[in-house]
Formats: C-alpha cells, sequence, structure tokens
C-alpha cells in the first residue's frame, strides 16, 4: 500500500511541476510567472506540500539529509562539481569560445531559489520516499528521470536529446546526493554551480532573467527561511 501510495504522490506531483512551470512560461508577465512559477510549482509544489507529508516523519529534517558536512561529504562535493562545471566550460575555453559571464548577475538569485526546490523535492524527497519503498537504485533512477522529466514545462527543454541529457544529470545529481550519505546539502552544491554555467552556455533555452525575477526569487527564499525557522522551533518545542 506504501508503495502504491507513494507512485501516487510522485506521479501527481510531478504532473502538476509540468503543468505550472508550463503555464509560467506561457504567461510571461511578472506577476503570472511569479504566480505559477514561485509560489505554485516552487513554495507550495516543491516545498510546502512535502514537508506537510513529512510531519509524521521523527526527524523531517534528517529524513531530507539536511546534515552538517564533513570529509567524505565535501570531497564528493568538489569532485561531482569539477566534473560538471569541467566538462561544460573546459572544451568551449580549449575552443576559444567565448563564455557568457556578463549574463550571470541577474541569473545568480533565480538559479539559487530554483535548485533549492529541485534539490529539496527530487532528491530529499522523492528520492528518499523512494529509496525507502523500492531501494537505492530504482530511487536514484526515479529522481533522475523525474527531474529531466519535469523540464518538459520548460518550452526550450522539450527535444528528447535535451531530456535524455537532463536524465543523466540527473541521475549525476542523485548519485552524488546517495555517496554522500544523504546529504542535501551536497547535492544543492551540486547542481548550483552546474546551473550557473548551463545557464551562461545555454541561456536562449532559460526564461530571461530579468530584476522582477530577482525581486521575486528574493521573496520567495525569504518565505522558505521563514518555514524553516517555524519548523525548526517546533520540533525544538516537541523534544
Amino acid at each position: 500500500m506504501n508503495k502504491i501510495k507513494t507512485i501516487f504522490i510522485a506521479s501527481t506531483l510531478e504532473v502538476l511541476l509540468v503543468l505550472c512551470v508550463g503555464c509560467a512560461n506561457l504567461l510571461l508577465k511578472p506577476i503570472y510567472y511569479f504566480c505559477f512559477y514561485n509560489v505554485l510549482y516552487g513554495i507550495l509544489l516543491s516545498f510546502l506540500i512535502p514537508l506537510f507529508l513529512l510531519r509524521k516523519e521523527e526527524n523531517v529534517f534528517d529524513f531530507l539529509g539536511i546534515k552538517t558536512l564533513g570529509k567524505k561529504q565535501i570531497f564528493i562535493l568538489v569532485v561531482f562539481v569539477v566534473f560538471s562545471v569541467g566538462g561544460q566550460i573546459i572544451p568551449k575555453a580549449v575552443n576559444g569560445e567565448i563564455i557568457p559571464w556578463n549574463l550571470l548577475p541577474l541569473g545568480i538569485v533565480p538559479l539559487i531559489m530554483t535548485t533549492f526546490f529541485e534539490e529539496f523535492l527530487f532528491r530529499g524527497f522523492f528520492q528518499n520516499k523512494f529509496e525507502k519503498e523500492f531501494g537505492s537504485i530504482t530511487a536514484i533512477l526515479v529522481s533522475g528521470l523525474m527531474f529531466s522529466l519535469y523540464h518538459v514545462g520548460y518550452p526550450r527543454f522539450r527535444i528528447f536529446e535535451d531530456i535524455l541529457l537532463l536524465f543523466a544529470v540527473g541521475i549525476g545529481f542523485a548519485t552524488a546526493y546517495k555517496l554522500s550519505g544523504n546529504n542535501l546539502i551536497v547535492a544543492y552544491f551540486v547542481n548550483l554551480p552546474n546551473a550557473f554555467v548551463t545557464y551562461m552556455l545555454k541561456f536562449e533555452q532559460f526564461p530571461k532573467m530579468t530584476i522582477s525575477s530577482t525581486i521575486a526569487s528574493i521573496i520567495s527564499l525569504c518565505i522558505i527561511v521563514v518555514v524553516f525557522i517555524a519548523n525548526v522551533r517546533a520540533n525544538r518545542k516537541e523534544r
């Protein structure tokens, strides 16, 4: 019964994610984009609903993999970042191609926010849920697959080759998460530099980053911090 429930929850959330991201990229006015992307896709579906579904866990933060970093975690983090970032930048540099670093400033905060939602949901929630019910290998594959398929919501990531590449990338993030001892901080900081580089090299596939998107992302991150603080205080009171 728990396995069926896990599959049902994952499938439902995945469909809703794609719909919200798709609507956000169809209705590009800042207020609509904020509602569908930041509020519905991010804060509600990727953050608050998983937190609510985990409310019966003895320690939500341990379940999600929110732990301190040790030497093992730092080593895995460095290896995966060097591999993912270097694999994209080095070939470009060798060929003398110009990397548009000037695009990065407006993308920093939105990418910090989006990366958090991705890792919190696909690694912290989905991967742990599937690992609990189906084992590590299945969890890694499902996490990678769900990560790639949610990008169907982005109109310019709907090419089969891109989805296949994102599946491989998602497997990499999921593997880093598992090898680190299910540490969400490692997964997050493996994903984030990769997101920065991918944005600069394939900026035309991303939604246009503006000052308004930065402001909206700051608001979303502030809400996340407030919810986290409230959860920490609630956990302390229970203990």
